[in-house]
């Protein structure tokens, strides 16, 4: 359902002070002319009349999109949006979606505490060295893990354990519902120092290869 010509305007937040800079930094990539979605979001025509149903895949966390679940690894280039700023998304469609606020209640926007904490990128650390491996318990050299790209199946799910020496265990990645026309490299956000005596495994006997990105340890 998409919003009326005329709503009325009942909100603060508007799409050139929070709603469009979110959308570029979080959506666009995808969201854009020739992209991998089905519609365009890079300006504020576009997005306007899809305002009731980008509310809605942001309010049941389908958008944006990201298979990882959540608190099992951390990542650099999740762009999953924080409670303030789906708060922003709904208060924002409910409102009326308007791109400026109308000239009559312009003063009162000084002052105002609605601010986006947008991300506007992620500068993904180039590695030094990278290995393909089986989805299979395998060793991995020293150094640190920078982050790991699976390729599986459609539809897989796919759960990443590192064990260290000492036999302590690390979750790495568990993704789920894997779609090829996604396929990324996950950044870990903190780098995972290992050992030649770590193992990396997975879940299942998934048919799958996983790209380990790591900073190889040098010898002093």
């Amino acid at each position: 359902m998409s919003l009326g010509a005329h709503d009325p305007i009942s909100t603060k937040v508007t799409w050139e002070r929070e709603i469009g800079p979110l959308v570029q930094a979080r959506c666009v990539s995808c969201h854009s002319p020739g992209g991998r979605a089905p519609m365009s979001l890079t300006t504020y025509e576009e997005a306007r009349p899809w305002a009731r149903a980008i509310r809605e895949e942001v309010l049941t966390r389908r958008m944006p999109m990201w298979r990882v679940v959540r608190g099992y690894g951390d990542f650099s280039n999740d762009p999953s949006l924080s409670p303030f700023e789906v708060a922003l998304v709904a208060a924002w469609a409910d409102g009326g979606a308007p791109r400026i606020l109308p000239k009559a209640t312009t003063p009162h926007l000084e002052g105002a505490t609605f601010r986006s904490n947008v991300s506007v990128g992620v500068v993904t650390p180039p590695p030094v060295r990278s290995t393909d491996l089986p989805c299979t318990a395998r060793t991995l050299p020293a150094g640190r893990v920078l982050g790991v790209k699976p390729l599986l199946e459609e539809g897989m799910d796919l759960r990443v354990t590192i064990t260290h020496a000492d036999g302590v265990q690390e979750p790495l990645l568990w993704l789920r519902g894997f779609d090829p026309r996604f396929a990324e490299t996950y950044w870990l956000r903190t780098p995972i120092d290992v050992t030649r005596a770590t193992r990396i495994s997975t879940d299942g006997a998934v048919p799958c290869t996983l790209t380990v990105l790591f900073e190889a340890k040098t010898a002093r």
